[in-house]
């Protein structure tokens, strides 16, 4: 999903990195998006998604992801729920989006993991 860009059904632009999608990428890495995850999926995400503190927070299959928007363009990838502020993952498992044992499945930050 290297560098593709679209618009969101509710006006949102976002942009696929290599960074997040690649792995072997030289220089800092990034924690890498599910393979399974292309940039339809990525929209339908970003629609769905919660803004909270200029962030925008989705879960999929348990699993939590960031969007951060730069120069009006949104690029997201995976994170830990130890990441996500608390009353966003209360949302999550109000909503019943994911459960508490997702949550405590996928903690660890991005980075911890191996």
């Amino acid at each position: 999903m290297a560098d593709q860009e679209i618009t969101t059904k509710q006006r949102l632009r976002y942009r696929s990195t290599e960074k997040h999608s690649q792995p072997w990428q030289p220089g800092r890495k990034g924690s890498l998006c599910p393979s399974e995850i292309d940039v339809l999926k990525v929209g339908e995400l970003l629609d769905q998604s919660i803004e909270f503190d200029n962030r925008r927070f989705a879960a999929y299959q348990g699993k939590s992801f960031v969007g951060q928007c730069s120069g009006g363009v949104w690029h997201g990838y995976p994170v830990g729920w130890v990441e996500v502020p608390e009353p966003v993952r209360r949302e999550f498992v109000a909503s019943g989006t994911v459960r508490r044992s997702d949550q405590r499945k996928h903690w660890t930050r991005h980075y911890d993991e191996p």
